[in-house]
Formats: structure tokens, C-alpha cells, sequence
């Protein structure tokens, strides 16, 4: 599989730089033939995964990353590593599991990154690989001897790209929001409750953005001026959202025109006809969602104000009201991302 060959690349390429770490630790300067040869024991220090690597992590386990790390680092460097960055504390690698985002803390550095999957064996490779280049001579105090430039390799290895941290993830390009939405209606003559459900597109990456929406209601029956009345109502709307973008939720606001088919039929009367009307008003709405996920629930709340409501009309008792001057509802669901 291709994440399989990345990942022996890169374990490839950490030991690459490993090795070469090695080399330049040998004496710059060879031993004089007058002078007599000193040889030093170096100090050893025993190290396990449990005094390394730490953290409240199901998956991937910290024993199952150290046992990745073993295989990519050889144990005498892998040591000599340890002993450099370490410098008394201990563990010096945390993972964290977060569900969908793992978070991994090595030698000062910390990066989280996102497996959908859970693939326990897939983060735990991915995690050594990190700790593997975090603790890279790169890391490690400047006070070898020096030695002459080695000559390039014929092919330099190919470090594969790590999987993107969560916080370097783009925004997506558009959404769509499908949920569940009750409103009410306030007027001098006409106050009526309505369900149904509501489908919204938005897109744009910036803080601003088009958005449009239209709302499925179900009939009510209500009462306006002493007539009883089934009311239906089909409301559409088109706006900008304004965009706050957190690391767990995404602010929102709309501002825009509405428009809304409105249909009133008499019950009671000895003419039951039906009349159709057009409905103009601005809309304004607040809502979040989760920022993370392809599939995540948001949560909505709108407020539109009708500045001429129409008049309901019922022979033969002719005018008996207004439709309602606002529209309040809360709407609720899951909201499909499109990077």
C-alpha cells in the first residue's frame, strides 16, 4: 500500500540522518603514535519504552510505538539520543488519543494529526517517525568534532510527507446544511407555529461568504379575525455568512433578503377558496457548528421581520387580517463539508 512504502521511507530516512549523526561523532583526530591511547567506558543508561514514552493513549498504545521506534533507530544510537534530549525528565514522548486527532509531545515538539480510521498500527509507525526526527541531531547541542564533508549520496532518500496537523487543515470550500426547524410567527392578527425542515448552501473559505436557504413547513390551521384558516407557508432566502473559525466550533452569522409563498384557505366558510401571496422580508441568523469532520452538527437561530405583511382575504367576510410581521425559528441538524 502507498501509506505502508511512505512510512518505510521514512523510517529509511530517519535512520539516514541517524547514521550520519554517528559519524560525526567518531574523533576528528586520530590518536598520536607517541602518545599513549585512553580508552573510556561510556556511561550506559537503560531505557525502556515505559520510562520514555508515556501518556493517556489507547490508540496507539505507547509500548506499540516504542516497539516501531526500536525498529528504526538502532538501540546504541537510539540511547545515546535519549541521554542528549532528555536531560533528567522523563517521559520524554506523550501521546494522547483524541478520538479522530492523536496528539503526539516528543522532545519539546508537539503535533496532532488526524486518523478517521483509527488505525492503531498506522499511528503508532506515523508516531515513531515523528519522535524518530524529533530527536534528529539537528536537536542536539553543537560540540562534536568536526570531520570532512562526506560526499552526496547517489540518491538522496525521500522523506515522505507526514499527514497534515489539524490546524494546518484548510477550511472547505462549501457546506450544506440539512436539519430539523420550528418557527412562529407574530403579528397583531395572525400568530401561528410552524415545523418542517430546512436546507441551507453555503460556501467560501474568507470570513465572508454567499448563502442560500429554503424551508420545507408543514400546513396550520389557525384562526385570523373569528375565520378558520389553513395557512402553508414556503419560505426561500438569500444572504452573506459571516465566518468565525475555531480549533472544535465555527461561528456564524447571516444577513440577508427573504422571500416566502404563502397560501390561506377559508375552512368554515360557504366559499372555501384558496389565495396565493408573496411574503418580502430581511433575515438575520446566528449559528456554530463543529469545525472538525466531514459529517458534524450545527445549530441555528433566525429572526425575520416582514415590513408589509399581506392581507388574508376570505369571502365573503373579505379582509380578516395580516400574516404575521415576525418570523421567529430555531433550526438544527448536520451540516456535509466539501473541502
Amino acid at each position: 500500500m502507498v501509506r505502508e512504502a511512505l512510512l518505510r521511507g521514512a523510517g529509511l530516512a530517519a535512520a539516514a540522518l541517524l547514521g550520519f549523526g554517528a559519524a560525526t561523532e567518531s574523533p576528528a583526530h586520530a590518536a598520536s603514535p607517541d602518545q599513549p591511547t585512553v580508552q573510556t567506558a561510556p556511561a550506559s543508561t537503560a531505557y525502556d519504552g515505559s520510562s520514555v514514552i508515556d501518556g493517556p493513549s489507547s490508540c496507539p498504545r505507547p509500548e506499540a510505538v516504542w516497539r516501531e521506534l526500536v525498529t528504526l533507530v538502532p538501540p546504541e544510537r537510539l540511547e545515546a539520543r535519549l541521554r542528549a534530549v532528555t536531560r533528567g525528565k522523563t517521559p520524554l514522548v506523550e501521546i494522547v488519543d483524541l478520538g479522530v486527532p492523536y496528539r503526539i509531545l516528543a522532545a519539546g515538539q508537539l503535533r496532532e494529526y488526524r486518523d478517521e480510521s483509527r488505525d492503531c498500527a498506522y499511528r503508532a509507525r506515523i508516531a515513531a517517525v515523528f519522535v524518530a526526527l524529533a530527536i534528529d541531531p539537528a536537536e542536539l547541542p553543537a560540540q562534536l568534532p568536526t570531520q570532512p564533508a562526506m560526499p552526496p549520496p547517489s540518491a538522496p532518500p525521500v522523506v515522505p510527507a507526514l499527514p497534515p496537523p489539524v490546524d494546518d487543515m484548510p477550511p472547505p470550500r462549501a457546506r450544506l446544511d440539512l436539519g430539523a426547524t420550528a418557527v412562529g410567527g407574530l403579528g397583531p392578527e395572525d400568530r401561528v407555529g410552524q415545523v418542517g425542515a430546512e436546507l441551507r448552501w453555503s460556501a467560501g473559505r474568507r470570513r465572508l461568504g454567499p448563502e442560500v436557504g429554503v424551508t420545507a413547513l408543514l400546513p396550520v390551521d389557525n384562526t385570523v379575525g373569528g375565520v378558520r384558516l389553513r395557512q402553508w407557508r414556503l419560505p426561500i432566502d438569500a444572504g452573506l455568512r459571516a465566518r468565525i473559525a475555531g480549533p472544535r466550533f465555527e461561528r456564524y452569522g447571516e444577513l440577508g433578503v427573504s422571500a416566502a409563498l404563502l397560501s390561506e384557505r377559508a375552512l368554515d366558510l360557504a366559499t372555501s377558496r384558496s389565495q396565493t401571496g408573496i411574503e418580502l422580508g430581511l433575515r438575520l441568523a446566528v449559528g456554530v457548528h463543529a469545525s472538525r469532520g466531514r459529517l458534524a452538527p450545527f445549530a441555528a437561530l433566525s429572526g425575520e421581520l416582514v415590513p408589509a405583511p399581506p392581507a388574508i382575504f376570505a369571502l365573503p367576510a373579505g379582509t380578516v387580517g395580516h400574516t404575521p410581521l415576525f418570523w421567529i425559528g430555531a433550526t438544527a441538524g448536520a451540516s456535509l463539508s466539501f473541502l
